[in-house]
């Protein structure tokens, strides 16, 4: 049988994996920004939890674009401002805030602009990239049209004019938001040694620089040689789902299409539960694809979601907090 190197190493006893990186946070009550949104509302003063309720209320059907952005860390201020302006985006605009990979499958569009990787080298940045839109709509804000909101400008926008990258357009945002994400996950990826970013992004630096609602993230080896092995991943990655989380998973491919393919080789982000299946944003084409539960596995061929790569390798996975 045709086999991958995570597949192996996951068999052997989880070689390469972090101790803490199978436990699967506890079920809990809404999703992980309603609750975000909750605490905040019982630790601020009486006046704060009045703006955020106020905030909230201004959505109206969107009330979870402000428990995003308080679940992102951002201060009352921004909050309130995002709100303030949230009738007067347009509808484009708003599109792009409450859901920056879209509502269904099919191409990923803002506006004229298709969201997809820059280059060759960087799915894992534009993974990322998607994610932070997702759990940030600060960011999703200025990738859509440029702007900041309250004094709060989020961090890798402020990278990015730092770095001289051009900002003009959505496009060009997109993109300088995809080199700063691939700059920061490269870096010292090797100890104090960078790694080559002609090799893309490597798996343990998406765990690191994961920025979404303060999580902590951690890889997990994917052993897919049988449905037994993989269907407590695959619950972990609907767990997480539910709770409003999207799945980094890198693809590879396996000895059946040469050594070079054992290992991971492309990015993509699981941003829904399909039943049978997920919903799957893959930067190689800008879109949202398809993935079967029952195409994971070994001689499944290569699969449009994953990149054209054949098989599941690593997943990022949400972890728990530790205590004390």
């Amino acid at each position: 049988m045709s086999w991958t190197l995570t597949a192996t190493a996951a068999r052997l006893g989880g070689l390469l994996r972090r101790d803490d990186a199978g436990e699967e946070p506890a079920p809990a009550d809404g999703t992980l920004f309603s609750r975000a949104f909750a605490r905040a509302v019982e630790r601020a003063t009486p006046a704060d939890a009045k703006a955020l309720e106020v905030a909230r209320g201004q959505l109206g059907d969107r009330p979870e674009v402000i428990e995003r952005a308080v679940a992102s860390g951002a201060p009352i201020s921004a909050v309130a401002a995002l709100a303030a302006a949230w009738e007067g985006m347009g509808r484009e605009a708003r599109g792009i805030v409450a859901h920056p990979a879209g509502t269904g499958t099919g191409p990923v569009r803002w506006g004229s602009v298709l969201a997809a990787q820059v280059d060759q080298t960087t799915c894992g940045a534009a993974t990322m990239g998607m994610m932070r839109m997702i759990g940030d709509p600060f960011v999703a804000l200025w990738v859509g049209t440029g702007r900041s909101l309250g004094d709060h400008t989020p961090p890798e926008a402020i990278h990015a004019e730092a770095e001289g990258f051009a900002t003009l357009t959505v496009e060009e945002r997109w993109q300088a938001l995809q080199r700063v994400i691939h700059a920061q996950t490269t870096t010292s990826a090797l100890g104090p040694v960078a790694w080559p970013r002609s090799l893309g992004t490597p798996p343990w630096k998406v765990d690191d620089r994961t920025r979404f609602a303060g999580l902590r993230f951690a890889g997990r080896l994917v052993d897919d040689s049988t449905s037994e092995a993989l269907a407590p991943l695959l619950a972990h990655a609907r767990r997480a789902l539910a709770d409003g989380i999207p799945v980094p998973l890198f693809s590879a491919g396996d000895s059946s299409l040469g050594l070079d393919t054992v290992i991971p080789r492309h990015v993509v982000l699981l941003v829904r539960d399909a039943g049978n299946g997920f919903d799957v944003y893959e930067p190689g084409a800008g879109a949202v694809l398809p993935l079967a539960d029952a195409d994971l596995h070994p001689g499944a061929g290569r699969l449009p979601a994953l990149g054209h790569w054949s098989r599941a390798a690593w997943l990022i996975m949400p972890v728990r907090a530790r205590r004390g």
